[in-house]
């Protein structure tokens, strides 16, 4: 399922809102999607893709780089930043290298993403499909509004700034 940005979802039993997304291809062609959640009850957060070969979502949150012992890679490849949208530190055209382990069982996940100018490492769960659902009712907490609010403010002011830093650096 796809969603957007400014959505929430129930995942089990706790709400989380879509602050970021990012569309990728990757190394096989298959073209996917990544979102960004805050966690309303306490503004932690996390990432959600669907992984088609496990009919399950990769339920992910940035960690440190020590893997558990007993993981063993599962996939791996590159993949290619083809659209993003809200609060994402990356840009379209960007590459990174990713390897993806996942425990004996299955059930935990812990992914490296190395691009040109960082690593990132995460750890996980998958979720079944009946676990995760929009919520179209729910109240969005006054942090992520004010968050919401500085992504939209940052999407128009953001090329101004660069534009006129790009008008002045070249007046010199």
């Amino acid at each position: 399922m796809k969603f957007n940005y400014g959505e929430t979802l129930r995942i089990r039993n706790d709400l989380y809102t879509i602050l970021g997304k990012i569309r990728y291809i990757d190394t096989h062609g298959a073209i996917g999607y990544k979102y960004k959640l805050v966690k309303h009850k306490s503004n932690a957060e996390f990432w959600i893709r669907w992984d088609k070969k496990r009919g399950a979502y990769q339920f992910t949150m940035l960690c440190g780089k020590v893997m558990p012992s007993d993981m063993n890679v599962v996939h791996r490849g590159y993949q290619m930043v083809i659209g993003t949208r809200g609060d994402i530190d990356i840009d379209i055209a960007d590459v990174a290298r990713y390897e993806e382990y996942e425990d004996a069982n299955g059930t935990h996940t812990f992914i490296v993403e190395k691009g040109v100018h960082t690593t990132e490492y995460s750890k996980g769960i998958y979720v079944d499909k009946e676990y995760v659902s929009l919520e179209s009712d729910a109240e969005i907490p006054k942090p992520i509004l004010d968050k919401m609010d500085t992504i939209k403010k940052m999407r128009f002011i953001g090329p101004i700034i660069w534009f006129l830093a790009n008008l002045l650096n070249n007046k010199r």
